[in-house]
């Protein structure tokens, strides 16, 4: 049986982190991968994601600002 995979969104300033969690976890899930809060809000606007994996401190919009806005827009996706 082949299961489908899970679609994240990995929210990152830092780029060696954000490809770290990316090459840990994509041969298990679909990853995407936001450079910072507001390119992870269009990115969340355009797709929908069942886990969202966020830095919290980031400049602009934090990993806080992130959590409140999926809880609010998405209330299924994890946070």
């Amino acid at each position: 049986m082949i299961q489908s995979r899970g679609r994240l969104l990995v929210i990152d300033d830092k780029p060696n982190m954000r490809q770290l969690v990316a090459d840990i976890l994509s041969p298990h899930h679909a990853v995407t991968l936001a450079v910072d809060g507001a390119d992870a809000r269009a990115k969340l606007e355009a797709e929908s994601f069942e886990v969202v994996m966020t830095d919290v401190r980031m400049p602009g919009i934090d990993g806080f600002a992130i959590l409140k806005l999926v809880k609010e827009r998405w209330p299924t996706s994890e946070v």
